[in-house]
């Protein structure tokens, strides 16, 4: 159990819901009214009203698959899938395994899979958008959740045992920096060993429709589906976070894109710090000139 982790019978003994929409869960007495995520200002309502889905009903409808893309990293998807859809990591190291986003639904047959191996010690997320089925794996494996305190608001249906400001190394050689801007809270994995950036929604990419690991073009954005750029000061930040760790991979909760590091992102953020912010995005090897 976490230090410090008081188990209460309240919230977290509510059954879980799905939002169809958007992907984010939320505990309550029956199926919620509505979903907080796709009432903020970063996301869109549905058009055709409310559905949600109850664990069971959302394994049924959303195949989870699994795949080990570096050895010791696993991703875990779902496809078919409706709402945001990303993938979460799975990291293994020798101090223990450490799980970063959630798809929107993982399957029983993927948790014991993670079960295999070695369960799961942290777990964390960049930012609301990709907590995805956090609370599946915190219900199953009761790993430390560490959050940022300014995202805690998002964090209702689930119990942070380990909020942080701005920096936490929950494991050896991996460490979580927050960079705010795209939410308060928004927050970047990095595994030193590996030189991967874990970019949550810092950044985008699109694929090489041939490759699905080799990034074309890359942007950054507040709020990506209503393309409204960062602020200057918000870029300044992503660019003082990113300019102190050696990465030579972004992976963002959709795309982990093996060919583009530190060098491509600072470029990008330097290129509208010099000019206005936008959210278009910007051809890979241009950055590269």
């Amino acid at each position: 159990m976490s230090p410090g982790y008081l188990p209460f019978a309240g919230a977290l003994a509510l059954p879980a819901y799905t939002c169809d929409n958007c992907g984010f869960w939320q505990r309550h007495f029956t199926a919620p009214p509505s979903c907080p995520m796709c009432l903020d200002a970063r996301h869109v309502v549905p058009q055709d009203g409310w559905q949600f889905w109850t664990e069971a009903e959302a394994q049924a409808r959303f195949p989870c698959h699994w795949e080990e893309l570096e050895p010791g990293v696993w991703r875990f998807w779902n496809d078919p899938v409706s709402g945001i859809g990303p993938s979460a990591y799975l990291i293994q190291t020798p101090a223990g395994n450490m799980g970063f986003e959630a798809c929107p639904v993982f399957s029983e047959a993927a948790l014991r899979h993670i079960a295999a191996l070695g369960g799961m010690q942290m777990l964390s997320s960049s930012h609301p958008h990709a907590y995805g089925a956090l609370v599946q794996l915190q219900d199953r494996f009761d790993p430390e959740l560490c959050l940022p305190a300014a995202d805690f608001v998002w964090s209702a249906a689930l119990q942070v045992s380990w909020p942080y400001d701005d920096f936490l190394e929950p494991l050896p050689g991996l460490e979580l920096h927050r960079t705010a801007g795209h939410f308060d809270g928004h927050a970047v994995l990095f595994d030193r060993s590996r030189k991967i950036l874990f970019c949550g929604d810092a950044l985008k990419f699109e694929l090489d429709p041939n490759d699905f690991r080799r990034a074309v073009t890359i942007s950054a954005h507040k709020a990506f589906v209503r393309g409204v750029p960062l602020t200057t000061n918000e870029l300044r930040r992503y660019r003082d976070v990113f300019a102190a760790l050696d990465f030579t991979q972004t992976w963002t909760p959709f795309e982990p894109a093996a060919n583009c590091g530190r060098r491509e992102v600072l470029a990008l953020i330097d290129g509208m710090l010099a000019n206005r912010p936008h959210a278009a995005p910007v051809p890979l090897d241009s950055l590269r000139r």
